[in-house]
């Protein structure tokens, strides 16, 4: 994990902080495919992401259209994951479509989020 990673957050219980750590990884890694797309003169109307769930070893992909990207980036709080990804004990599902849920962290997680998240530290510049 990146070392910027090691020393954000106030959550003590280490499974909420390690889940939204991974979490965070993800949603990095499909920032960085997003930016890459903006090279494109046209998006397609479905893009292909790494599931957001907390498990570090998930693999899964998740299509979804640029808007409802763009919907969930809005918050820091909301990761795209693969239906039966959620992790209720660390999240609420906020929203339901088809290959793909929207889950919200807890209150517990999210300054680790919030402090991970690639857009709050690109406004921030």
């Amino acid at each position: 994990m990146p070392s910027r990673f090691r020393t954000l957050g106030v959550v003590t219980d280490t499974r909420p902080r390690r889940i939204a750590l991974n979490e965070a990884q993800f949603r990095e890694i499909n920032e960085s495919l997003r930016d890459s797309l903006d090279r494109l003169a046209h998006l397609p109307e479905q893009l292909s992401f790494v599931c957001e769930c907390g498990n570090a070893d998930c693999r899964e992909t998740i299509a979804v259209t640029p808007a409802a990207y763009e919907a969930a980036r809005a918050d820091p709080l909301r990761f795209l994951v693969y239906p039966g990804h959620e992790l209720l004990d660390a999240e609420r599902v906020v929203e339901r479509h088809e290959g793909y849920l929207v889950v919200e962290k807890f209150a517990d997680a999210a300054r680790i989020v919030e402090e991970t998240d690639p857009r709050q530290r690109r406004s921030s510049r």
